[in-house]
């Protein structure tokens, strides 16, 4: 799997999935995961895009093979995210490509795309925090006084099994999933998931969403405390060119929820831009 050094030396770690034709040369596609996951956590739509598009799964700073990160709480910053695609992307020789984000990828996503107009053909967002709303700093901190306090008493796996219901998945949901997202999530150093609870709790993509020239697809649950009305209406009366889409789901993983309806979904999108079809 590749490697490569993001412009403060971190480690920055992706896997590259290419099922496409092999006497064709597809475009590629860059998938950046949320909150405290790894590029592994693509796995269900992965099978989908990559027999169309060469995908891309990085490992954020700090997270899954991207190890290891000697200072978190200064290493992690919007710059330094816009930086670490950029090197990702550069390594994989891929000059622009179409972009995917989800949860906070969302955020960092849409930021990359104001600021990086020239890389990105497509930018998809899976339910995506474009700001972070009072409900989500309160749920989460899940009876301790804040947060980041409630990953620290509990760890990583004991945050996330006792936050898992909140907005992530349904309640009675695949008991044997829940369980192995726990685990692996909860591999995660909690320093640098503390940082990124920081970098989360203050970042706000709204302010950037006029910038964006390039198409968006945005993809919303249809019912979920993360992702509100107030931040829809922002991508709607912001970007110059945004398609909003709901899909019937009372939670936010849409991407591990309905693989198959978000990556054809995001298939559709690209390749209109791209003037092929997806399809076999």
């Amino acid at each position: 799997m590749p490697t490569v050094k993001g412009s403060d030396g971190a480690n920055l770690h992706y896997a590259v999935h290419d099922y496409t034709d092999r006497w064709r040369k597809a475009n590629t596609m860059i998938l950046i995961h949320g909150f405290a996951r790894s590029g592994d956590f693509w796995f269900g739509m992965i099978p989908y895009l990559a027999r169309f598009y060469r995908v891309i799964c990085p490992d954020l700073r700090g997270l899954g093979k991207s190890l290891p990160l000697a200072d978190p709480a200064n290493a992690i910053s919007i710059d330094a995210y816009i930086g670490d695609i950029e090197a990702v992307a550069d390594h994989a020789g891929a000059e622009n490509f179409h972009l995917v984000g989800e949860a906070i990828g969302g955020a960092i996503t849409l930021i990359f795309a104001a600021e990086r107009p020239r890389r990105v053909r497509t930018l998809s967002v899976l339910a995506p925090a474009v700001w972070a709303n009072d409900w989500i700093r309160n749920a989460y901190a899940v009876g301790y006084p804040s947060w980041v306090e409630a990953i620290r008493a509990l760890g990583v796996e004991g945050w996330v099994r006792k936050s898992n219901t909140l907005a992530r998945f349904p309640a009675g949901f695949d008991p044997a999933f829940m369980d192995w997202y726990a685990r692996e999530v909860g591999k995660a150093d909690v320093e640098v998931v503390a940082a990124m609870v920081n970098f989360a709790g203050a970042v706000n993509a709204k302010p950037y969403l006029d910038k964006i020239a390039a198409p968006v697809l945005a993809l919303y649950p249809t019912g979920s405390n993360i992702s509100s009305a107030d931040q829809e209406a922002a991508l709607r009366e912001c970007i110059a060119s945004v398609r909003v889409t709901h899909l019937d789901s009372p939670s936010a993983m849409l991407g591990m929820l309905q693989p198959a309806a978000c990556a054809s979904q995001i298939l559709n999108f690209s390749a209109a831009e791209d003037g092929i079809v997806c399809r076999e």
